[in-house]
């Protein structure tokens, strides 16, 4: 049985079948380009909405207060919140 020699030199220069999943296209660039960009934003995005679902009261976090001033003013917060009007399209109609 034979050994093979490693020749880095001749490997790094020559083609070998791992060089078509590289690809010099400008077209295929800028479509890598465009889903990582993409998937960044969406991260960013899932990073603000836990950010904020953390943040906002609820009622869980109110009940867990011990102290019964805090408590009280985190239901009040609460429920200023909960009370107001959608930012657009939910009035009800007039007549």
């Amino acid at each position: 049985m034979q050994v093979e020699e490693w020749n880095l030199e001749t490997k790094a220069q020559g083609g070998d079948e791992y060089d078509v999943a590289k690809s010099e296209n400008p077209e295929d660039f800028a479509d890598h380009f465009g889903v990582n960009l993409s998937l960044l934003i969406l991260c960013i995005a899932f990073f603000i909405a836990g950010i904020w679902m953390i943040s906002s009261p609820s009622f869980e976090k109110c009940s867990a207060l011990s102290d019964i001033t805090q408590r009280n003013a985190c239901y009040s917060e609460l429920r200023n919140e909960l009370m107001k009007p959608p930012a657009k399209g939910g009035e009800m109609p007039t007549g």
